[in-house]
């Protein structure tokens, strides 16, 4: 009689193990490019929201939102000599169904206590009128889904960061493209910004008809990291140390998007060297970023979201950024 085998030999186990390997090695950039297309998508659509509640906001109340009221982190006196650190995003709440989580702010005092530079005085206290603790609320809206790196708060607590001692501020994704280094320099200078003006600025107060340039060739919101090497995130709810916004064009040396590295900064930054890492932002004033492969999403002022190369030429950047320059692109 003769016995027939039933088990594979060692051989015929490794060459199917190596098979399997092999396939899998294959699909796993197809799956992961596959996921990262969903996360870009949904990225794409939190922003259209936000684009089209600003549309709604400039309906309602005849004027596109101000990036902020009241800075405390520029030089100067801001408007009214009142320290109330608002973000705009807050005063479009109420078209992105957060009716009832607006109403709980009180919009008449402070939303930070932050006051590093400004001669004015903190409206209130954020503490006890609740603005703090809600700026702590995370709201999926304004988080990119494709950016994993870091927690949802980016640890904004602290005198420069955080709404007030002991709370964290949410982070955001997106934010109102300003003109960063006017914004920090000095306060309630917005209306004197001259041909650089973007759409949103400290105490804007614009109307669509100002921007001349035309809706579609002009950024209304830009995306950016959670993590900004140099400074941290953006918070939704407030203004903080060096929250100014989008700024794909502070300086022709600064502009950019997903800039990991900026070696021009300052000497110490490079001893001992610095070894950039993709996701975080260098810095605060070059915030145009994103962890998309290749660059990151903007929102034009007729509300479509476009997706811009990190290649795109510093000039088209300059002209895209500025409402008002006379200077009209269109994006390739």
């Amino acid at each position: 009689m003769t016995s027939r085998r039933t088990a594979f030999t060692l051989v015929e186990l490794l060459v199917v193990i190596a098979i399997i390997g092999i396939l899998v090695a294959l699909l796993l950039p197809a799956v992961q490019s596959a996921r990262e297309a969903a996360r870009r998508m949904q990225c794409s659509n939190n922003m259209k929201q936000i684009a089209l509640a600003v549309h709604n906001y400039h309906d309602t109340y005849r004027s596109l939102p101000a990036a902020g009221r009241g800075y405390g982190m520029c030089n100067g006196t801001p408007a009214n000599g009142e320290v109330k650190n608002s973000n705009g995003l807050v005063g479009i709440l109420p078209f992105l169904e957060q009716q009832s989580l607006y109403d709980k702010f009180n919009h008449s005092e402070a939303y930070s206590a932050s006051n590093i530079r400004s001669a004015g005085t903190v409206v209130g206290d954020p503490t006890t009128n609740g603005n703090a603790d809600l700026s702590q609320t995370v709201l999926s809206v304004f988080l990119c889904p494709s950016d994993n790196n870091g927690p949802k708060t980016r640890t904004l607590v602290g005198v420069h960061y955080g709404p007030a001692p002991g709370f964290t501020g949410a982070a955001t994704n997106y934010d109102f493209i300003t003109s960063a280094f006017t914004d920090f320099s000095n306060c309630n200078s917005y209306a004197n910004s001259g041909i650089d003006k973007r759409m949103f600025g400290e105490e804007s107060a614009n109307r669509f008809a100002a921007v001349t340039d035309g809706l579609t060739n002009t950024f209304m919101l830009g995306e950016t990291t959670k993590w900004h090497e140099n400074g941290r995130s953006f918070a939704w709810a407030y203004r903080g140390w060096v929250m100014t916004g989008v700024d794909p064009y502070p300086s022709a040396s600064d502009a950019g998007i997903n800039l990991w590295h900026m070696p021009w900064v300052h000497p110490t930054w490079q001893s001992p060297p610095y070894s950039p890492q993709r996701g975080r932002t260098r810095t605060w004033w070059s915030a145009a970023a994103s962890l998309h492969p290749g660059g990151c999403q903007f929102a034009l002022g007729d509300g479509s979201v476009r997706f811009v190369s990190d290649t795109i030429q510093k000039s088209m950047l300059n002209n895209l950024s500025r409402m008002s320059d006379g200077e009209v692109v269109d994006l390739p």
